[in-house]
């Protein structure tokens, strides 16, 4: 196992740990990965595409199944209103991984604390909106129209007809107030 794919799966446990719930879903932790690359330039190798539920790459997920069976984390299956989700756990087998990535994980704590404290309290489709706003702000910075809070918004609502306008402008003020967005 090379150094970034101990980063990556001593990284999984530290986000379920640090998560105000003491766990993280599928949905958080591609999310948080995607945040700590694209926001706060964390090392981590993945290549992130726009997908159903917003920025995804699937080596997240197979990082996650790798995490598992080492024993790194555990998963369980909950069921709510509407569908199911999962809760991702630290396991007694995190220690060790977090030792051998400790380097890793001492230079990235901030931004780790940062992605936690500033997206923690989102849930799965707050983090679905917030991270397509991210990955559309990013794929149009360079563009820059001339009301580029505008076009972003527009473009956003294109992809993910399923929010509403209210939801997408609300969602954008909060990422510009974060400082997080590129083009406007």
């Amino acid at each position: 196992m090379n150094n970034r794919d101990k980063a990556r799966l001593g990284l999984i446990p530290v986000l379920a740990e640090k998560h105000p719930a003491g766990y993280i879903g599928r949905t958080a932790l591609m999310k948080y990965m995607y945040f700590l690359q694209t926001l706060r330039d964390v090392p981590l190798g993945y290549s992130f595409s726009m997908y159903s539920y917003g920025p995804f790459d699937s080596d997240v997920l197979s990082d996650l199944s790798m995490a598992e069976s080492l024993n790194l984390v555990s998963s369980t299956t909950v069921s709510f209103y509407g569908g199911y989700g999962y809760r991702i756990h630290p396991a007694p087998g995190a220690e060790v991984v977090k030792d051998e990535a400790r380097e890793f994980l001492t230079r990235y704590k901030e931004d780790v604390d940062w992605v936690v404290a500033e997206f923690g309290n989102l849930n799965s489709a707050d983090l679905e909106l917030a991270s397509t706003i991210i990955y559309v702000d990013r794929e149009f910075a360079e563009i820059g129209p001339p009301d580029a809070r505008a076009h972003l918004i527009s473009l956003v609502n294109e992809i993910k007809p399923h929010f509403t306008l209210e939801q997408i402008e609300r969602s954008v003020d909060s990422l510009q107030h974060k400082g997080v967005l590129a083009s406007i």
